[in-house]
């Protein structure tokens, strides 16, 4: 029950009318939670987090309960299954809106976390697809800080500079079933010769083709620096040069920072 005699709890419910919050809760590191961010949770009666399957843990609320209280909010798992086939996803993604939709006409407070960016390969632009189509109430973006920037930073190599183009890209494509191809995506070459700084995401299938590519080109396009990294702000974190890396398998979040050494 709102107290309507109390200012703060007027002001949250006028805020609030009509409007899911998301808010990027960054890498893993719950410090790196912006002041704003953990301002809306800490104010939200309702939170949406996404898992993989009906028995997943939310990595993106593990976050969120090191620093900010739940005991008295409402907690939603939405399923967002690892599947690149629109057909078997979509249904998820509407009942998960709807879900959403349910709680923000009650008039409740509500906030989607997810971990990283809320706009750079997030399940949430899934969301955000179907609120701009339905148009049935407002969202508000919180960003988070991405695993590329936590490894640009650990290297202490600046990501870009003065007239540097920077890519971010997944290291293979879509195929028309919806499946991911375990082949590099066949723009690298072109991307290697244009770019300053790329930031590959879920390469670890595709790992030696990139080796042989940098090995390839560095006499074309001069010399390159590169690093993995993996679960990148974490406890569990893990930076290597791609030439002593000797991993056999990789985490599903990881990065490579691939850097041009200039030649002047």
């Amino acid at each position: 029950m709102v107290d309507l005699r109390d200012e703060s709890c007027v002001n949250k419910l006028k805020e609030a009318k009509n409007k899911l919050y998301c808010v990027g809760v960054g890498p893993g590191d719950p410090s790196l939670i912006t002041i704003r961010g953990k301002e809306i949770i800490d104010s939200s009666e309702v939170i949406f987090c996404p898992v993989k399957s009906v028995h997943s843990e939310s990595f993106a609320l593990d976050i969120v309960k090191k620093i900010c209280d739940l005991q008295d909010k409402e907690i939603y798992k939405l399923i967002f299954p690892m599947t690149t086939k629109e057909d078997k996803a979509k249904p998820y993604w509407i009942s998960a809106y709807e879900k959403i939709r349910e709680k923000i006409f009650e008039g409740k407070k509500c906030v989607f976390i997810v971990e990283g960016d809320p706009l750079l390969f997030s399940t949430f632009n899934n969301i955000l697809n179907i609120i701009k189509e339905r148009n049935e109430f407002d969202v508000e973006i919180v960003p988070g800080i991405s695993s590329f920037q936590i490894l640009a930073s650990l290297l202490a190599i600046p990501i870009g500079d003065g007239d540097e183009i920077v890519v971010i890209m997944p290291a293979s494509i879509k195929e028309k079933s919806g499946c991911r191809t375990a082949e590099l995506r066949p723009e690298f070459d072109e991307i290697l010769k244009l770019a300053s700084t790329i930031f590959v995401f879920k390469s670890g299938r595709v790992i030696d083709e990139i080796r042989r590519k940098l090995e390839e080109n560095k006499s074309k396009n001069g010399k390159f620096l590169a690093f993995f990294g993996e679960l990148c702000g974490t406890e569990n974190e893990f930076v290597s040069p791609l030439e002593e890396l000797n991993k056999k398998e990789f985490h599903y979040f990881s990065t490579l920072m691939i850097k041009k050494i200039s030649e002047d």
